[in-house]
């Protein structure tokens, strides 16, 4: 599974224009990195993520975080549908290094079946963060949604889900016409066929079934990345980076690259189809039995332009980029 780097290589980027002319162009991913192929409005982004078992909700924090640097991207919110002690202040302290201690975090306040334990959130969360330790003080997550969704315009949102579905089918429940209105599009890192972690541990099997059945906007499912191995570069930038730390710590005081499953999620919601194309054929499948139809504008799935390579190297330099100086 390892994949090699192979430095600065070319790669045809796919882009549509307004007027839905297409045009291809040859450009050093290097060169993508710094200056997206199409310059839009900042997406309105919620993250939703499970960071403790794995290392990747780090790096897709982290990704968004440069991404926001470069006002391609505005963070909202961050919710926590995990139930680590250390979760939200580890999302803090990183939001804190990208110099956004002040983004709003919520937290799962109810109780999960066998939760998991993580290798690198208590180093994480002795980084600077102002997340009280009284986690009775953290907003609810589901609170904070809807506070969130409220302020903004309407078909505005785009929530990124790189976890479990919890937070969001308690959205659901009471809150669908806000849903409807503010929620342009639901990216979610899951299997598109019999998922058997993100769509169904924590007997979160029938919750995973509600949102993909009954969300009402567009839901895109990004599976890719498992081949995609990031975060080894991240050794070259400061020990006070708790990216860094976490890495180093996911992977035993070494480091190496890991799977990019959410980062390319974070990549494609912010990004769109710069590198990734849509497919809305065929259908999706939970390991409870239920199936789903895909359907163009509603449920969808991306699919591959660029290579393991190529997009290891734009996630690569978007880890290691120093926070902006000010935002």
């Amino acid at each position: 599974m390892n994949v090699l780097l192979k430095g600065m290589s070319r790669y045809a980027i796919l882009f549509c224009i307004t007027i839905q002319c297409t045009c291809c162009s040859k450009t050093d991913s290097t060169d993508v990195v710094e200056s997206p192929p199409v310059k839009k409005v900042p997406v309105k982004v919620i993250l939703d993520t499970d960071m403790c078992f794995d290392v990747d909700d780090v790096g897709a924090l982290a990704t968004l975080n440069v991404l926001a640097d470069m006002d391609e991207a505005d963070i909202l919110a961050v919710c926590y549908d995990e139930v680590n002690k250390d979760g939200a202040a580890a999302i803090d302290a990183i939001n804190t290094w990208y110099k956004r201690g002040n983004v709003p975090i919520g937290i799962y306040k109810k109780s999960l079946s066998s939760p998991d334990s993580s290798p690198y959130l208590s180093y994480i969360a002795a980084y600077s963060n102002d997340i009280p330790k009284d986690l009775e003080l953290v907003p609810n997550a589901l609170d904070l949604y809807v506070k969130t969704l409220e302020a903004q315009p309407d078909s505005s949102v785009t929530i990124i889900s790189v976890g479990f579905l919890n937070n969001l089918g308690d959205l659901m429940d009471g809150h669908s016409d806000l849903i409807a209105r503010k929620v342009k599009e639901l990216v979610i890192m899951g299997g598109i066929n019999n998922d058997d972690f993100n769509l169904s541990r924590h007997d979160l099997v029938g919750t995973s079934e509600k949102v993909l059945r009954d969300w009402p906007t567009p839901i895109v499912i990004s599976q890719i990345g498992g081949e995609i191995l990031t975060g080894e570069t991240l050794a070259s930038t400061p020990t006070e980076n708790p990216v860094r730390e976490a890495y180093f710590r996911w992977f035993n005081n070494d480091f190496k690259g890991r799977s990019s499953w959410d980062l390319i999620a974070v990549l494609y919601a912010v990004r769109g189809l710069s590198y990734f194309s849509l497919n809305s054929m065929g259908e999706g499948s939970l390991v409870n039995g239920y199936s789903y139809g895909m359907k163009e504008g509603w449920r969808s799935y991306i699919t591959k332009e660029l290579s393991n390579d190529e997009y290891a190297q734009i996630l690569n330099t978007l880890l290691t980029k120093p926070p902006k100086t000010a935002i």
